[in-house]
């Protein structure tokens, strides 16, 4: 009888601890919903071989490199004591590698590892764990800006998806070879590659450096023909303007630099005027024409045509 009595005790015992872990973590948990996380609809699996596995695991708090994790079905909470080590892997949703203090409260869980049981909880360590609330991946992409935001952002059109593009403060930007400020990026710029964050959730790419494509054959050394508008000196070094196919040009001419007429015989450039037709020779200043639309070419040859 006195057995049978000590028995109902223990008995009693237990269900008032199940009833206290229930309510502590029925306590802690303020909305679970796994299914829209994307972890699926909570499971345990507890194998022969002492291996456990828990889907849709909610974590409910933290304490250095233990979790308590809670799992619930209707008004049904199931609490694992869940402890990490240094060989245990996480993972991201999409696949990314992730490390265990990315793992925060309110993340939903699936784990796997070894099954053990406490005075008062199971237990669970974690050798493997899908952390399905971290939803950004390093990333690259490649696209058309096709909108400008008035909040600093970009639409960029990639194969197969439209996303948003944020920019870090710190983010290098270049068109061609020159490092540009975001105010250059303009609708229209073809991205040959932004690298940065991926966020699958706002479909937001934060990135931290960006390529713009710029053809370098408008910067390659050619001739040039126009119509003389100003001139600004009467001998090297000087700077004339000179209208071609419509556009202004600022030919900078050098110390030394060749000035013929019309049979390539030495003319002086006091003899220039405005209307006259020259041609010069030279390559477009990259950065000038980048970062300020100023189109600059130092010249080493030019004729005029009228002389």
């Amino acid at each position: 009888m006195a057995i049978h009595k000590e028995m109902k005790k223990k008995f009693a015992f237990s269900l008032c601890l199940f009833s206290l872990c229930a309510f502590s973590a029925q306590a802690l948990i303020i909305e679970y919903n796994p299914v829209a996380a994307g972890a699926g609809k909570p499971e345990v699996h507890i194998k022969p071989d002492g291996t456990l596995t828990v889907v849709g695991a909610k974590v409910a708090q933290i304490i250095g490199n233990s979790f308590f994790v809670v799992l619930q079905w209707g008004e049904l909470p199931m609490r694992f004591t869940m402890k990490t080590n240094g060989e245990t892997a996480v993972t991201k949703r999409y696949g990314g590698a992730a490390t265990v203090p990315q793992i925060q409260v309110g993340d939903y869980l699936t784990a796997d590892g070894d099954f053990f049981v406490g005075s008062d909880f199971f237990g669970l360590t974690a050798r493997q764990i899908k952390d399905w609330s971290l939803q950004e991946e390093s990333e690259t992409y490649s696209g058309k800006i096709t909108e400008v935001g008035a909040d600093g952002s970009f639409t960029l059109a990639a194969p197969g998806k439209t996303l948003k593009l944020q920019l870090l403060n710190s983010a290098v930007i270049k068109k061609g070879t020159v490092v540009i400020p975001a105010s250059r990026i303009a609708k229209g710029d073809n991205v040959v590659l932004a690298d940065g964050v991926y966020d699958y959730a706002s479909n937001t790419l934060t990135a931290s450096s960006v390529v713009i494509f710029q053809a370098r054959t408008d910067f390659l050394a050619r001739n040039y023909q126009g119509t003389l508008k100003s001139t600004g000196g009467t001998a090297p070094p000087t700077a004339l303007v000179v209208t071609v196919e419509g556009v202004d040009y600022t030919v900078s001419v050098s110390v030394g630099a060749q000035v013929l007429g019309n049979k390539r015989t030495p003319v002086l450039l006091a003899r220039f005027v405005a209307g006259d037709t020259v041609r010069f020779f030279g390559a477009l200043r990259e950065a000038e024409k980048t970062l300020r639309d100023e189109r600059i070419i130092d010249t080493s040859l030019i004729r005029n045509l009228n002389l």
